[in-house]
């Protein structure tokens, strides 16, 4: 892994967020404005977004997806999509387990991050498939995968609902949906922690990696805002049959373990 890249502040008016996207500072966007908005934000941090991942869970990032894919059941010889997959953490280690057998895609809409997916030096190693489309609209068959997993995106789908009916889709009767997002602690003082950290150490840290300061806010107030465990938990029951919450680290992270009708 490359060490971080100099830091190098934005100066012009070309680099600086704009009006909008300044607006949605204090706000998570909603709507049809939510997915250029998006797009744009992590086409910015593509390129350092696994550091970020790394140094803002204290390194327990990558556990907790080997925690969610081992509680879901991943095994070998199953078919598998990863939604939202990012630079392919979830995806390499779905294809890690199964040992050589079985299919795996990760799926994106951003192609900044899926060229670091496919730039990674396990990605050569393993059975991988990259795929660049829309989580709302999957360009699957019905029933086509025994897992779909998705890890700390259902909170930046355009249309929540529309989302979870797409993944329960393409999931065969039975199959499992397996989401990894960030936690809500229950604890209040550690609650607390975690809330000041989102807002300061988190934003701090995306700011050394990246010079810039408005993603990380995004991504912080769009935990702050997003639903419970039991208001997520309720949305998937609309779904699908059997829904178990299971919160990771005291909390830190959240996954939800969906199985279709």
């Amino acid at each position: 892994m490359n060490p971080p890249a100099q830091i190098i502040l934005d100066t012009t008016e070309a680099q600086k967020p704009t009006e909008t996207q300044r607006s949605f500072i204090s706000a998570v966007p909603r709507g049809e404005a939510k997915r250029p908005f998006i797009q744009r934000l992590f086409t910015r941090i593509a390129p350092r977004y696994d550091w970020f991942n790394r140094l803002a869970s204290g390194g327990l990032d990558q556990r907790w997806r080997r925690v969610a894919i081992a509680r879901g059941g991943v095994r070998p010889g199953q078919r598998i999509l990863d939604v939202c997959a990012g630079t392919g953490d979830l995806a390499l280690l779905c294809a890690q387990r199964q040992g050589g057998s079985g299919t795996v895609i990760g799926l994106d809409l951003n192609a900044e991050m899926l060229a670091h997916a496919r730039r990674k030096p396990q990605g050569q190693r393993l059975r991988v498939g990259w795929c660049r489309s829309d989580a709302e609209t999957l360009p699957f068959a019905d029933g086509t995968f025994d897992r779909v997993v998705i890890g700390f995106s259902t909170r930046n789908l355009n249309d929540l609902p529309s989302g979870l009916k797409e993944m329960v889709r393409v999931l065969r009767p039975g199959g499992r949906l397996i989401i990894l997002e960030t936690g809500r602690p229950s604890h209040p003082l550690v609650r607390a922690g975690y809330q000041l950290f989102l807002l300061t150490g988190a934003r701090l840290i995306g700011w050394l990696l990246t010079g810039r300061c408005w993603p990380f806010t995004y991504l912080a107030k769009s935990v702050q805002q997003f639903l419970t465990p039991a208001q997520f938990t309720e949305r998937l029951q609309r779904v699908a049959t059997q829904v178990e919450y299971i919160p990771i680290s005291y909390g830190l992270a959240s996954l939800y373990l969906a199985t279709k009708p």
